[in-house]
């Protein structure tokens, strides 16, 4: 894609046990086989190394006159409802900082909906600090809550 370095597709999974009994109600193509064992996909997130993400806040680090391939951003990050506040979004986001750390990023960002509390104690005890956030009108005209852009310092930050 234009834009993008590279991205990967991290997703945190459980076997699928009888004891999961809200497991019907996830979608089927979130299980699969590994190994003999059934599992169910209940986390995910995208890391993105890119300049922007589309229709989102552009990130102000690394500068202009630096190497603008060293910024990467977390997107579509969720956990299912049944399974938050377990963990596991902590654990998703500690494995995109150590690939990114592989990567070379040194400023990693991650977008957040301003009334999203939960996700943003999540960031904030991930190491994620606020950089800015999205207009009002822009927020109105694409459909969405105003969302808060946090940035996280790799070279500060010792996973």
């Amino acid at each position: 894609m234009i834009n993008f370095q590279r991205v990967s597709c991290i997703n945190g999974t459980v076997p699928l046990l009888p004891s999961l009994a809200s497991a019907e109600e996830l979608c089927s193509t979130c299980k699969f086989m590994e190994d003999g064992e059934e599992r169910i996909v209940v986390g995910s997130l995208d890391l993105n190394q890119c300049l922007w993400l589309p229709d989102e806040l552009t990130g102000k680090r690394p500068g202009v006159n630096e190497s603008s391939h060293t910024r990467a951003y977390l997107s579509n990050v969720c956990v299912a409802k049944e399974l938050q506040r377990n963990g596991l979004g902590y654990a998703l986001v500690d494995k995109s900082k150590k690939l990114a750390r592989e990567w070379g990023i040194t400023d990693l960002y991650v977008h957040v909906a301003i009334n999203n509390e939960a996700a943003q104690k999540l960031y904030n005890k991930c190491g994620f600090v606020y950089e800015s956030e999205e207009p009002a009108w822009k927020a109105r005209f694409l459909g969405r809550p105003r969302r808060l852009l946090l940035w996280l310092d790799m070279k500060k930050d010792h996973v």
